[in-house]
């Protein structure tokens, strides 16, 4: 075959085929039909569907309820008796106290008592309330972190792709230069060994995809194992946070920490509603009587009666004082749990913001200088195994680094998004985007997680 004046040679179709081959990853095929799914699709998908979510507005309106019924008086008591009645003749009309009875009763607590019991239900449907917002928000971070781990794993697996692609060729050149003589045999078997190793990244990340998929639609509240389509890319950026303004959104918004002050209200309540044990309970209570005439026909008045009743609340050490320590040591509880919450809390945010500037350092450092000086470093070693200067391996060195420093800058990028989800989920609420590193260059072109150019 001619080109020009000159024959293609083994060599030189190598040359050829590698031009074209680490051109073409980077190049921008034609979009996807279908949009990329955004990640706002899948966390309003979750927050609406997922089963755990309603148990919890289940348990709020068990609690709104119950709030009410707390405050409720007890049933009042009724009875219908017969008085005073002679065994011997049974005669309603025989005896001056024998009668027929109605009464009524209804127990009364002691003021206060009522109200406090209202409060602590309401406490807890608090608790409940601020329960299912901590549930939302960790649900929405783990739709992040899965969404974005399944990006990165789509990603880098089209690039074990390209890198596959490209050894298969260096493979075949090799194998055709060396039936001509031109080639070595050690250069064909390298290559063929690297192909495999590829091959056996791919079949892994291509598992993990399938499991990050499977996650990422039952977190959803999608169908297990419908597929996923296309998503976004994720974009690096600079993680301007500042440390004093998400620890103050943290105590003002984290629905935990709310959790637990909603405890501690309540356990403070409950030391009181344990006090008022010391004071009685009343129960009043009144009767009608009727009596018949006598037997010569003497009419007798009808009866009327009422009562006070109260409790006597004697049994202080074995029942009330105990009431009030277990009170009291629940209140403490909780609030130990918001100290330890605030301390993991302060923990989860200053590592996050550690780890941040570092994953937005050193995808800095892949962007900026590591891959473009690969790709200089493939052009270079191409031009010189053209003319004979530098041997097969240092040449496939060369191309497999480059396709791995876009791996690796792909699950840099990952993990800066995965460790912005635990950041919000650590504060309590989503965290505004932050921009683009200021004064650096456009990342370099990638794909759609599903392979597609954008």
């Amino acid at each position: 075959m001619r080109i020009g004046e000159g024959i293609m040679t083994p060599g030189r179709t190598l040359f050829f085929l590698l031009a074209i081959s680490i051109a073409s990853p980077w190049a921008s095929p034609l979009r996807a039909e279908e949009p990329p799914r955004p990640v706002g699709y899948y966390v309003d998908a979750a927050l609406s569907g997922y089963p755990s979510l309603a148990s919890m507005r289940q348990r709020i309106t068990m609690k709104r309820n119950e709030a009410i019924r707390a405050g409720a008086l007890d049933d009042p008591k009724g009875w219908v008796a017969i008085s005073n009645v002679p065994v011997r003749t049974g005669s309603f009309r025989e005896e001056d106290m024998t009668g027929k009875e109605i009464g009524f009763s209804q127990m009364i607590p002691y003021p206060g008592k009522r109200a406090h019991a209202v409060r602590i239900v309401e406490k807890e449907k608090d608790e409940a309330e601020f329960d299912l917002a901590e549930m939302r928000n960790m649900l929405r971070a783990d739709v992040k972190m899965t969404y974005a781990e399944l990006t990165t794993v789509r990603a880098q697996a089209d690039v074990v792709r390209q890198v596959r692609a490209v050894l298969d060729q260096v493979v075949q050149v090799s194998t055709e230069m060396l039936a001509v003589g031109k080639g070595r045999q050690p250069d064909v078997l390298r290559g063929q060994v690297e192909f495999q190793k590829m091959r056996e990244m791919l079949l892994t990340l291509e598992n993990r995809e399938k499991v990050l998929s499977i996650r990422l639609n039952t977190l959803a509240a999608l169908t297990p194992d419908a597929p996923v389509p296309a998503l976004d890319n994720l974009a690096e950026f600079f993680p301007g946070y500042n440390v004093e303004e998400l620890r103050a959104i943290y105590r003002a918004e984290r629905p935990a920490r709310q959790a637990i002050q909603a405890r501690i209200e309540k356990g403070k309540l409950g030391v009181l509603h344990a006090e008022h044990e010391y004071k009685p309970d009343f129960e009043v209570s009144t009767s009608y009587m009727q009596r018949d005439p006598m037997p010569d026909g003497t009419k007798r008045p009808d009866m009327f009666s009422a009562m006070v009743s109260m409790t006597l609340p004697i049994w202080r050490k074995e029942k009330i004082e105990p009431g009030i320590r277990a009170m009291a040591a629940e209140k403490e509880m909780a609030i130990r749990d918001e100290e330890t919450l605030d301390a993991e809390a302060a923990n989860a945010i200053d590592g996050s913001l550690a780890s941040l500037s570092n994953f937005a350092a050193v995808a800095k450092l892949y962007r900026t200088t590591l891959i473009p000086q690969a790709e200089q470093s493939v052009r270079s070693n191409l031009e010189a195994y053209q003319v004979g200067e530098i041997d097969f391996p240092m040449l496939m060195d060369s191309l497999v680094a480059e396709l791995n420093f876009r791996k690796e800058y792909a699950g840099m990028v990952g993990e800066m998004h995965s460790t912005k989800a635990r950041l919000e989920a650590a504060v309590g609420r989503e965290l505004d985007g932050a921009a683009t590193d200021p004064g650096g260059s456009a990342p370099p072109e990638t794909k759609n997680s599903d392979g597609e150019g954008r």
